[in-house]
Parts: C-alpha cells; sequence; structure tokens
C-alpha cells in the first residue's frame, strides 16, 4: 500500500512537471516569436517613429489644437446679420 501512494506522488509530480515544461516551452516559443518580429526593418521604423525620428525626404506635420480656428470662425459667424434679421428675411424676405 505504501508503495502505491509513494508512486501516485511521484505520477503527480511527473505531471507537474510536464505541464511546466508545456506552459515553458510556449513561453519560449512566444518570446523567440516576438524576438524575430522586433528584428524586421519594419519594427525599428515604427519605433523610431515613435521616438519622433523622420526618414530623409519626410516632414513632421502639426497640429494645433488650441481653439484659434473656431475662434476665427465664430467671429466669422457673429459678423454676419443676427438671428432675428435671418429670421425675418426668411419669413418676410422678397419671394
Amino acid at each position: 500500500m505504501g508503495l502505491t501512494v509513494q508512486g501516485n506522488a511521484i505520477a503527480r509530480e511527473i505531471a507537474g512537471y510536464h505541464n511546466d515544461l508545456v506552459a515553458d516551452q510556449a513561453q519560449y516559443n512566444a518570446l523567440t516569436a516576438q524576438i524575430a518580429n522586433q528584428k524586421t526593418a519594419d519594427y525599428v521604423q515604427q519605433k523610431a517613429r515613435d521616438y519622433g525620428y523622420i526618414a530623409p525626404n519626410e516632414s513632421i506635420i502639426a497640429v494645433q489644437r488650441d481653439g484659434q480656428a473656431s475662434d476665427a470662425l465664430a467671429r466669422t459667424v457673429r459678423e454676419g446679420p443676427s438671428r432675428i434679421a435671418r429670421w425675418f428675411s426668411f419669413f418676410f424676405g422678397s419671394r
């Protein structure tokens, strides 16, 4: 009886080691694929762009988002006829 219990414990331990080995092999394969991807020219170029580098014959275009354009548009709308004048001309204007 003691040998059977001991044999079962060893079998469980072997199965646990086998599962660990399979998990480690999967992690190794994932890391190998990641390294292979990081060695490609496209990856290196994208990382360089992420850090602000540009290729020859390229330029950086920046968009300013401080509200200046919307203020200019609002001034243009305000300089036109008032709402009441537009309403009046819509209903009572020449037809």
